[in-house]
């Protein structure tokens, strides 16, 4: 569901503000431990999260091409870029800053900092879970989900995976937008 909202910019604001909200809420009602300290460190590890998840992503990506030919693989990836086609930069910049703050305050802040890194991934992987021709795709989001829960697991510090995860939508709109224009032109 959570691809389909970065397409509109008003709606991935309202959707961060209210998933940012309600982990929040869930960190400080059941007084779980945080930590969002944004400092050159912290960004370091982000970008080396980001580089590591990036990689993932691509392997896959590259292994479905070997296993099912590449014109599958292009299939699948232009499934998913057709959801973010015509976005501005300014609103992938917006759209994926502010939902990686809102989606790591509600899903490795509140659900992980509740009840543990793989509740955690499971529902960031649901929540991101797409209709069927992305299903594939969508099916990447738990992985993605064990990962950035894996950087705060080790970092104690939230402020790590909103940065993977603001630099990986960013990559992310920015490629797809590349690859669909590329098409068209």
């Amino acid at each position: 569901m959570l691809f389909y909202v970065k397409k509109y910019l008003w709606l991935d604001l309202t959707v961060t503000l209210l998933l940012g909200g309600i982990g929040y809420w869930g960190i400080r009602y059941f007084s779980l431990p945080f930590n969002l300290a944004l400092n050159w460190f912290s960004v370091l590890q982000g970008f080396v999260s980001f580089l590591l998840i990036a990689a993932w992503t691509f392997l896959v990506q590259k292994g479905y091409a070997i296993a099912k030919g590449n014109d599958y693989a292009e299939i699948l990836t232009e499934s998913l870029a057709k959801e973010y086609f015509g976005t501005s930069f300014a609103h992938a910049v917006a759209g994926g800053l502010t939902a990686a703050l809102g989606e790591e305050l509600f899903f490795r802040g509140f659900v992980q900092g509740k009840w543990g890194l793989v509740v955690g991934s499971v529902t960031f992987g649901l929540a991101h879970f797409g209709k069927k021709d992305i299903r594939v795709v969508s099916s990447w989001s738990f992985v993605h989900g064990f990962l950035f829960g894996l950087s705060y697991h080790f970092t104690r510090n939230l402020a790590v995976p909103v940065v993977a995860h603001g630099l990986f939508d960013l990559g992310g709109v920015v490629y797809f937008q590349r690859l669909m224009l590329n098409k068209t032109t």
